[in-house]
């Protein structure tokens, strides 16, 4: 899934947003395209990090449980590479245990919503993590 075809998405900001289950973020994914957003969907830890490297993203939204390498993980590779150690990362996971919440923060996740999750809040937190990391640039 990506955005509609037919316009140059080479030159739009990119937004990956991997979770195993995809669907569950399409309604946010739908969202940040209307604001002018390219919006990348993976389902697996090797697709999501092949996706970060090939073009680095804005932002990522990042499930725990993930085939493959899971989002703890990725997070951790992520954070160790020049490309994408600032890109901001929100973990959306069904992993509510405050330790895990506490391990995907000390990784270096920007942020950590737990499912099931309000659409428009999660927008809200992305939109803000957005702003942030452009006036740190």
């Amino acid at each position: 899934m990506a955005s509609p075809a037919g316009d140059d998405f080479r030159f739009r900001p990119h937004i990956l947003l991997v979770d195993k289950a995809p669907a569950e973020l399409e309604v946010v994914g739908s969202q940040l395209q209307k604001l002018g957003y390219f919006v990348a969907y993976a389902s697996d830890g090797m697709r999501a990090m092949a996706l970060a490297r090939a073009k680095t993203p804005a932002l990522i939204v990042l499930d725990l449980f993930l085939p493959g390498i899971d989002g703890f993980e990725l997070c951790r590779i992520l954070r160790s590479e020049p490309a994408t150690e600032t890109v901001p990362i929100v973990f959306v996971t069904a992993a509510a245990d405050e330790t895990d919440r506490v391990v995907g923060l000390e990784l270096g996740a920007d942020d950590y919503v737990t499912k099931p999750f309000s659409p428009r809040e999660l927008l809200l937190r992305i939109k803000k993590l957005l702003l942030y990391s452009r006036a740190d640039a």
